[in-house]
């Protein structure tokens, strides 16, 4: 005979997972859920529903509780890492980003198309419509091609959290970013990485979690990534820096050599910084440039442009909309 699912086991079980009960009531549980419902034994068995679908989890573990709740498996995951990072750390954020994934390449509106293997090709066909290959000229690219770009970051506390992650889902290639920075200029960057892994078949049936592309981390696989968004943002033109004295005269030469030579001047500033481990004058620059920055709300935008919103399901809709910021329609 199998036990009644209750409430209090279920949150206790979930958060041995590394979801605490707040996350699960205020992202995986649906609108309409009170605490009234946790003494009413059918709503909790059609809440444990829910939040399986939201969190990408195996149902039938969510509700024996008898046994430890497991994600839904994966095909296949690479996750390139520091050497003191455990793999496992890394599970929470690699499997919520999937699941996302997975939502949204459901859903896109155009259907994957292929995508040119060669940077500088891409980088001629963005630079037809823009200045510089920018965040908005590289994302438009992307979906053009139907590979949709998520931002989503929407972890529970104190979870380890990844860059970015190149997927590979139901012949699909999708690239989801979760890096915290606000400027533009950065998260193209990883944009480029990951598009650079999906181009060289690095994934093709599973994911690839990047959890800092920056470290250097000895990896061919990187190492092409890398190579790839640098020949995609920058072209031919490389940099060797004189010492800037102030962010004012670093904003203004980045705009300058931008300029020249269709560069995004954020990643000329960015690239500064890094050349010369200047990152207080980088960072100020970077303000200059882009006062406003708020780069995950102009990727979701795209995101929210470039879905049948209505072939989701009600509850699939709200989680989605609500853990990405797509709340204009």
């Amino acid at each position: 005979m199998s036990q009644t699912l209750e409430m209090p086991t279920l949150y206790a079980r979930l958060s041995k997972m590394g979801f605490p009960p707040t996350f699960i009531q205020e992202k995986a549980l649906p609108e309409w859920w009170n605490s009234d419902l946790e003494k009413n034994p059918v709503a909790v068995m059609e809440a444990a529903g829910y939040i399986s679908k939201r969190l990408g989890l195996d149902i039938a573990s969510v509700f024996n509780p008898n046994v430890p709740i497991e994600f839904k498996k994966v095909n296949s995951s690479k996750f390139k890492k520091r050497q003191t990072t455990d793999e496992q750390s890394l599970l929470v954020a690699q499997r919520l980003a999937t699941r996302i994934a997975e939502m949204t390449g459901y859903v896109s509106k155009s259907p994957f198309k292929g995508v040119v293997a060669d940077a500088s090709e891409i980088r001629r066909i963005i630079l037809k419509n823009n200045p510089w290959v920018d965040l908005d000229g590289l994302v438009k690219f992307c979906w053009s091609c139907g590979i949709p770009v998520i931002h989503f970051s929407d972890f529970p506390p104190k979870t380890p959290k990844m860059d970015g992650m190149a997927a590979h889902l139901n012949g699909r290639p999708i690239i989801v970013i979760s890096s915290g920075w606000k400027f533009s200029a950065r998260l193209v960057f990883v944009i480029a990485h990951e598009l650079g892994h999906i181009v060289f078949g690095h994934v093709q049936d599973g994911v690839l979690i990047d959890e800092n592309i920056l470290e250097e981390i000895k990896d061919q696989e990187e190492e092409e990534a890398n190579n790839f968004a640098v020949k995609l943002l920058f072209g031919e033109n490389e940099y060797s820096w004189r010492q800037m004295s102030s962010a004012v005269d670093l904003a203004r030469t980045a705009r300058k050599l931008g300029n020249q030579d269709q560069v995004d001047p954020g990643v000329v500033a960015l690239n500064y910084a890094w050349q010369k481990s200047n990152w207080p004058i980088g960072m100020g620059a970077l303000k200059i440039i882009e006062p406003k920055a708020n780069a995950s709300a102009k990727i979701n935008k795209f995101l929210s442009d470039n879905l049948d919103w209505e072939e989701l399901d009600s509850d699939s809709e709200e989680y989605l909309r609500l853990v990405t910021g797509c709340n204009f329609v």
